[in-house]
């Protein structure tokens, strides 16, 4: 009986990848992959995506260093400060760099050109860097801590300075995350469509992402095998990070952090230059990486067009409100928009959120199944959400007695698909730190395997479900890629909203709505804190 759930779960989660795979045809094939243009965005994915994931991963772990090691009042605000650019959708970063520093009527050009162009390959990099940089920061900041402290008290004791104690313990401790935090930075560089649609396309720099889109806008349907054939190539690469992910998890035991004791977490007290240092070099880069384009972003939606361009800051002495009036109240595809986004979103969270449970209740104790159930799981997050989308409509455009084509369902089934494993894996770590005692206990009592989930198991994973569920909606709110393939006249979502105003150069509307959207994803972002107590979010 378990099998049997695995393997539906199994063809619910990977017939899309089947389906598209269905639709290469060789004559096609062989064309596209000898074309120069083919090669050119080839090119440009990997360069953009490999030299990105370089840059998040030395920024990231310069500021974990930091992070892990040092207390300081208002530690946390400056955290989630940092999350910021990976919090926001990355197509509002975009659209906020292209009023801040369009290379015509940029906002800060007056003070600062963007050095080579906003708009191009240099473009792309420098906004995949910083929207994954996070991701980065992230993963060392959680192994930093795990390396006990004692390591390094007792290599400053014997004369180390603080480089030589980062190159010969800490660096060598951190290698499985440093190759884990590149290939997932690349991963999420392969599948971005935001950045090179609003940074790359003005220049003509196209990676794969967006010769997918340009394969299905101009041909419909019948370019699907030309776009089969573009994501067979993301496909294969985005399966790199994922083999170097389970790679690392069989090797974990040559990289041991610490053994025995829990490690304390570090309050190392950090000298007022090194801290002042560190102050100057996080705010300018803060600064530069979300907080000037999204004030930019903020002052075109109040002031009138070109006005902060010709007059400059006189502009705010008449400044209006009416475009977040107009995106609010009388703006259909606003209304459309959040319907869809937030009731179909909140759909497919509770959805994941079920799925975790019942997964793990069934599975719980057989680490051989649990493990093939994560499996299935994580492999739809690595794949690029423009190869999941073709998949959904070859697979349920009524091919295979299933027309879910141009219904809010099949977003839905892609947001499922999509984000299932980020519920399910807070999930499995909260029931791990259960102690088995309780189900022990709760056996002696006579209690059954269900009146144990019930009684047990559920008002302690309380935090993990709870907060699992705006994990996953706060991903779903800002989400475009699927949804631009997806969208249709029974379902908008607001990236999608977003993308026809700023296609329909209608900006100060398109920035308004996006300012609105950042508000809300912060607020269940810290929702998302409370609910869990601290466990999840940011």
């Amino acid at each position: 009986m378990n099998w049997i759930f695995i393997f539906l779960l199994g063809v619910f989660f990977l017939a899309p990848l089947t389906g598209l795979l269905s639709q290469v045809n060789a004559e096609v094939l062989r064309e596209i992959y000898q074309s120069p243009s083919f090669l050119k965005s080839l090119g440009v994915t990997l360069s953009s995506s490999i030299s990105a994931s370089l840059i998040s991963v030395i920024i990231g772990m310069l500021f974990a260093r930091q992070f892990a090691h040092n207390l300081w009042r208002f530690k946390r605000l400056q955290r989630l400060m940092l999350l910021i650019p990976y919090l926001v959708p990355n197509f509002i970063l975009a659209i906020a760099f292209v009023v801040a520093w369009n290379p015509t009527t940029g906002l800060l050009n007056y003070w600062a050109v963007f050095p080579g162009g906003l708009y191009g390959l240099f473009g792309m990099i420098f906004l995949f860097s910083i929207t994954h940089m996070p991701v980065a920061f992230l993963l060392f900041e959680e192994k930093l801590k795990r390396i006990d402290s004692s390591l390094r008290e007792a290599a400053r004791l014997s004369g180390a300075s603080n480089f030589k104690v980062f190159l010969k313990i800490e660096l060598p401790l951190l290698r499985p995350a440093i190759i884990g935090a590149c290939g997932l930075c690349f991963a999420l560089n392969i599948s971005a469509f935001a950045i090179p649609a609003w940074i790359g396309a003005p220049e003509k720099v196209y990676p794969l992402t967006y010769k997918v889109y340009q394969a299905i806008q101009l041909g419909g349907l019948e370019g699907l095998p030309q776009a089969a054939s573009y994501s067979v190539i993301l496909f294969l690469l985005s399966l790199i990070p994922l083999f170097l992910g389970f790679w690392l998890q069989g090797n974990e035991k040559k990289y041991v952090l610490l053994s025995g004791k829990t490690a304390k977490e570090s309050s190392e007290k950090q000298g007022i230059i090194g801290f002042l240092s560190f102050q100057i070099w996080f705010f300018i880069s803060q600064t530069i990486f979300w907080i000037a384009p999204l004030m930019c972003l903020f002052l075109s939606t109040i002031v009138k067009p070109g006005c902060l361009q010709s007059i400059g800051v006189k502009c705010l002495n008449e400044i209006s409100f009416s475009h977040y009036k107009y995106v609010v109240f009388d703006l259909a595809e606003t209304k459309a928009g959040l319907h869809g986004s937030l009731l179909y979103g909140s759909l497919s969270a509770l959805v994941i959120v079920l799925m975790a449970i019942v997964s793990l209740a069934l599975f719980s104790k057989k680490n051989a199944q649990l493990k093939t159930v994560e499996t299935i799981l994580t492999i739809p997050l690595a794949t690029p959400g423009a190869i999941i989308a073709l998949g959904l409509i070859v697979v349920y455009s009524g091919k295979y007695g299933v027309n879910l084509y141009n219904t809010p369902w099949i977003i839905m089934t892609a947001f499922i698909i999509k984000h299932a494993s980020l519920a399910f894996q807070p999930l499995r770590t909260g029931l791990s730190n259960i102690s088995p005692s309780l189900f022990e206990a709760a056996r002696l009592s006579g209690a059954s395997s269900a009146g144990v989930w019930r009684k047990i198991v559920l008002p302690i994973l309380r935090p993990e479900y709870l907060g699992g569920f705006f994990l996953v909606l706060i991903p779903i709110l800002g989400e475009l890629t699927m949804s631009v393939f997806l969208t249709s006249p029974s379902f908008q979502s607001i990236g999608t909203v977003l993308f026809d105003l700023q296609d329909y150069a209608d900006h100060a509307s398109a920035g308004a709505l996006a300012i609105l959207l950042v508000l809300l994803i912060l607020s269940l972002n810290e929702l998302s804190r409370f609910l869990s107590r601290g466990k999840l979010g940011y």
